[in-house]
């Protein structure tokens, strides 16, 4: 009689060692992974996805940093004069005496300086504290540097941004560039106009939270000018607005993010 022999189809991958309690066998010992046509679809895929969102998520993060730039730079002017009327009293009452030269560097030194943080000062301006070749939201230069205006000055703030300002009969302007030196040096983009008026005015066409003594032009020299939103956009030859030839295109803008409650909308001309 022939003997049968019995053959395991299952082997042991290895022998279990005194006090284990579980064996791998060779059936369960097997190995997933993707093919290098699958790799390759999916991070083309990745890809793809990456390029059409970054674009917005780009320009989404640097509308917001405009924003608070500019607050940040707005809220240091302004504080800046308040602080010079609550010591010296109301700006009519202020010593702005002599020529405008003489007057800038009074208000300089004695009502402006003492209250920022100041990096650089250049009286009379230079391009040391002012960017050269500053552009209108249209791309043509501006009409801000007049000579027969009266004498200009600016300054390097420690937060970043510079300021171009002069004075007048009835008040000044400051002209801030929230990113210092850097470009693009142009109006609405990182340039914005603010305007400080020297008599104490109020209205109820001003938007709330629009403040009368320092304001983003028109809102400091008359807030009469701002009826809704859309002069702000297209009511005149400072308007935010971006397909213009005019030189003083943008100056509205900075009026017009504050009016939006600190905000860079959709239809902001970006």
């Amino acid at each position: 009689m022939k003997k049968v022999f019995s053959i395991s189809t299952k082997q042991t991958a290895f022998t279990l060692a005194e006090g284990d309690t579980h064996v791998v066998t060779c059936d369960n010992n097997r190995k997933v992974a993707f093919t290098l046509a699958e790799v390759l679809i999916t991070l083309g895929i990745i890809g793809v996805v990456a390029a059409m969102t970054m674009p917005s998520l780009i320009v989404n993060y640097q509308k917001k940093q405009t924003v608070t730039q500019l607050k940040k730079a707005y809220s240091e002017l302004y504080q800046a004069i308040k602080v010079s009327e609550k010591d010296y009293g109301t700006i009519e009452g202020w010593s702005l005496d002599g020529n405008l030269q003489e007057q800038i560097e009074d208000f300089s030194s004695n009502y402006l300086f003492p209250n920022i943080k100041i990096l650089k000062s250049c009286i009379p301006s230079s391009n040391e504290c002012w960017a050269d070749n500053v552009l209108s939201l249209g791309g043509v230069e501006p009409l801000y540097d007049n000579p027969k205006n009266g004498a200009r000055a600016s300054f390097i703030a420690a937060s970043g941004y510079t300021v171009y300002y002069w004075l007048h009969g009835t008040g000044g302007w400051f002209w801030v560039d929230i990113n210092g030196l850097k470009k693009p040096n142009t109006i609405g983009k990182d340039i914005f106009v603010l305007y400080l008026t020297f008599s104490q005015t109020t209205s109820n066409a001003c938007p709330e939270g629009t403040l009368n003594r320092v304001g983003f032009f028109p809102l400091g020299a008359s807030c009469e000018a701002i009826k809704d939103r859309a002069s702000l956009l297209d009511g005149s030859n400072y308007a935010c607005k971006k397909n213009s030839s005019l030189k003083t295109a943008g100056a509205y803008c900075g009026a017009l993010i504050m009016f939006d409650g600190w905000e860079i909308k959709k239809d902001y001309p970006w």
